[in-house]
């Protein structure tokens, strides 16, 4: 198989929990390619979904929604802590359009458009990995017309949220997706968000257990030591949850 079909690593997989499917992503790369090569329209791919998009990509959006779902009819917004390609952020936001028409809710999405940058100890997070442009977010928010649900916040985590929260101090929320992974973004932003979710709200984790970023971990266990850890069972990632 030509190597240049697989998308460059954002980590280096290991013999524990991300090894645990590596055997899949020769094979799964090799179906893209032949999808690819079938000549389906480009607005095939949109429409008809399903029929092309990977078993354990699809199960990751069943389990955001899940929890989407679990906090429908609470007060607040989502937030989303590291956007990446904004997959997340957008599917929240038309969960939003479809099941609260008329709510004042929105998404907030928040990154810092660099990549990763993680401490010399999470040496399996490739640095400057998951980049993604602020502008071509943006462009993507503006072509769908979902601006007025969906904000882009483009700040440094570890440095800029008190600053943020003073300038925004109603901010509630009623779902954080906590997607940075590395150990001194969670340490920082963490705290932040969890003091302004509302009870029943539930905090989405996408690498805990995880050894790739084990900084997610621990960081968890140092602000909330004592919260009960739950898992989506039929999904990879995100790998837990936990309700306040």
């Amino acid at each position: 198989m030509n190597k240049k079909t697989i998308p460059e690593r954002r980590h280096k997989p290991s013999n524990l929990e991300s090894g645990k499917f590596e055997y899949k992503r020769d094979d799964y790369y090799k179906g893209v390619e032949k999808i690819k090569s079938l000549g389906y329209k480009t607005e095939d791919y949109f429409h008809y979904f399903p029929a092309y998009v990977g078993d354990m990509t699809l199960s990751r959006y069943l389990a955001l929604y899940e929890s989407y779902k679990a906090t429908l009819g609470l007060s607040g917004h989502i937030a989303d802590v590291g956007i990446f390609k904004g997959g997340s952020s957008f599917l929240f936001a038309k969960l939003m359009k479809i099941f609260e028409p008329n709510s004042l809710s929105q998404v907030h999405g928040f990154d810092w458009f660099e990549g990763n940058q993680p401490d010399s100890w999470e040496d399996k997070i490739i640095p400057g990995g998951g980049v993604e442009s602020y502008s071509r977010i943006q462009e993507l928010v503006a072509a769908q017309k979902l601006g007025n649900i969906l904000k882009i916040h483009k700040l440094d985590l570890t440095k800029e949220l008190d600053k943020f929260f003073k300038e925004y101090p109603h901010l509630q929320f009623k779902m954080i997706f906590m997607d940075a992974g590395m150990y001194s973004v969670v340490k920082e932003a963490l705290p932040y968000f969890w003091d302004r979710l509302n009870v029943g709200g539930h905090l989405i984790l996408d690498q805990y257990n995880f050894d790739i970023a084990p900084g997610e971990t621990m960081a968890l266990k140092e602000i909330l030591p004592d919260r009960q850890v739950k898992t989506y069972p039929f999904t990879w990632m995100p790998t837990a949850y936990i309700i306040k």
